[in-house]
């Protein structure tokens, strides 16, 4: 196996700044270079965690997807149209929203405005038009539900037993955390360990 050197890299994820200015990677004698950003099976991973390149490369592809479905709708019947909908807009909001969709609503309202011109534009619905009765329309998900949906299979996984075993140490049962009757507990909740 090689390794290319000029096409590797490396990030130390923190959230300090400058915590480690001085610090050098090499391989066989090459310095590997440091970035603040790097694409990792087609997720954009930033040093502060903050997925800003991420939300940035998605909103790239949903803006130029509202240009597309105003041009294409017209030639498309409307289960083709959904059909693209999934193959060119679905499949980027979904993929690995598990990570980059907890970031505050500040950021994740620029995707679903653009999402939301996306389904008026499906629709042939004015931007005024209120866009909740849209979305069941079409029986498609908000970005809000697509996130929601995405962490419940997770942890159903987990729940199942069906998660590699690093997962384990991360979710406690509620009920092993206090012996208090609350909601949570008697209702199977987990609580999640921050590191």
């Amino acid at each position: 196996m090689s390794l290319n050197y000029s096409r590797t890299s490396y990030t130390i994820v923190s959230r300090k700044n400058n915590q480690f200015t001085d610090f050098n990677v090499k391989i066989n004698d090459k310095t590997i270079t440091r970035t603040t950003c790097v694409k990792y099976l087609g997720v954009f991973i930033d040093d502060k965690l903050t997925w800003s390149n991420h939300i940035a490369y998605l909103k790239n592809k949903l803006y130029r997807g509202v240009g597309l479905f105003h041009r294409i709708r017209q030639y498309l019947s409307d289960s083709a149209l959904k059909s693209f909908y999934f193959s060119f807009v679905y499949g980027h909001l979904q993929f690995a929203i598990g990570a980059w969709g907890g970031v505050g609503i500040t950021t994740l309202n620029q995707l679903n405005v653009l999402h939301n011109k996306i389904i008026t534009a499906m629709t042939y619905s004015s931007f005024k038009t209120m866009i909740t009765p849209l979305y069941k329309q079409l029986n498609l998900l908000k970005l809000d539900d697509i996130h929601s949906l995405e962490l419940g299979k997770i942890m159903h996984k987990f729940h199942s037993g069906n998660l590699p075993d690093n997962f384990n140490h991360l979710f406690t049962p509620v009920k092993q955390v206090h012996c208090y009757a609350t909601r949570s507990a008697t209702r199977g909740a987990y609580f999640w360990q921050m590191a």
